[in-house]
């Protein structure tokens, strides 16, 4: 089973975006999973929000797979089953096309860090 992944969502927004401000309009993927919003500055010169949170393995595979990320983002890069040894965090940058919609898009570019998380050990 896929392990789960911390992951870190920030989307940088062309000015006063009228819509695409939610997480659930971004990556629906991620709906029902436990994402927090930790930093809200639509309201800046340069409006950016930020969402953070822990999903658990299939959840991230259908998003990483919605997203096309990498194959090795979906995995640990080193010390598999080693729960000591923390891998890096992967960081993807999608510009603000991946979610155009009739040639327009009110987001720049979107910025998103994952980390995988160690094995956890324990019961069925």
């Amino acid at each position: 089973m896929p392990r789960p992944r911390h992951i870190v969502i920030s989307v940088y927004y062309d000015r006063h975006p009228a819509y695409g401000r939610s997480l659930q309009w971004i990556a629906p993927e991620l709906q029902g999973a436990q994402m927090t919003m930790t930093e809200d500055r639509i309201n800046d010169p340069r409006p950016s929000q930020t969402w953070e949170g822990t999903v658990d393995g299939p959840t991230f595979t259908r998003f990483a797979r919605a997203w096309r990320l990498p194959a090795d983002a979906a995995e640990p890069t080193s010390g598999a089953g080693n729960s000591t040894h923390d891998s890096p965090p992967q960081r993807y940058t999608l510009d603000g096309m991946n979610w155009e919609d009739d040639g327009r898009s009110p987001i720049v570019c979107v910025s998103v860090e994952v980390t995988p998380l160690p094995a956890t050990g324990g019961g069925s």
